[in-house]
């Protein structure tokens, strides 16, 4: 690729990263649950001394150590370079987080009505992001590209590893919440979560065709 092509491609997956953070905020701020791969990282900065944004990159972290893990020897030289790639998205996104929950602070709404908007809104922001990703086609965070990989090195279908991966995730946060809270509460968990885990895949299918017009703006720069 060249110089031009990559820029924008850039350009598009760090607008993409922003979006999101922003929606993984609103969702949170809805207090109607955190969407399933946010959880365990709210769950966590309750009750420990920890910023959220701070356990979204110790989470990715995680993650991208375990990739390590999935890829033999000889392929880890060619997926390497997309590997370290994946270390200043996280932390751009973590940061990012962290940002949107500060500005944020002080948005509580007061009625069911806002706070389900809050929700629905923060949840088309995730199903943006992700369909812009896909359209810069550069590299992931390191929570996504786990489960890529993970598909596809057991041959299983990515929407089936997916779906096992965020119960997963809200179970390891709901079993977090309940030893913190002497078993009295399970934080962060609620019908938004199980909303946002309906929705947000068939918002990407919508969104994705409609980014169509970035990825000829990506591709006319390698023409050019």
């Amino acid at each position: 690729m060249q110089a031009k092509e990559i820029t924008r491609r850039y350009i598009v997956f760090f607008t993409a990263l922003t979006i999101g953070a922003c929606g993984v905020t609103l969702v949170t701020r809805s207090h109607l649950g955190v969407n399933s791969v946010a959880c365990l990282s709210y769950v966590s900065s309750v009750y420990l001394p920890v910023t959220m944004g701070t356990v979204v990159i110790l989470f990715n972290l995680s993650m991208l150590i375990s990739q390590f893990f999935l890829y033999k020897k000889t392929e880890l030289k060619l997926h390497l370079i997309n590997l370290l790639l994946q270390i200043p998205a996280f932390f751009f996104f973590g940061i990012l987080v962290d940002i949107f929950m500060f500005l944020t602070k002080n948005f509580n709404p007061a009625f069911y009505a806002l706070e389900f908007a809050a929700l629905l809104f923060g949840s088309i922001l995730i199903a943006l992001n992700i369909a812009l990703q896909a359209t810069a086609n550069v590299t992931m965070l390191s929570c996504d590209a786990f489960v890529k990989v993970l598909a596809e090195k057991i041959n299983k279908k990515l929407g089936s590893v997916k779906l096992i991966y965020d119960v997963i995730l809200v179970a390891t946060a709901a079993g977090i919440a309940l030893i913190f809270s002497h078993g009295s509460e399970i934080t962060g968990i609620r019908e938004g979560t199980v909303i946002g885990a309906i929705i947000i895949g068939p918002l990407v299918q919508l969104m994705y065709p409609r980014c169509a017009f970035l990825k000829e703006w990506i591709l006319k720069s390698a023409k050019s």
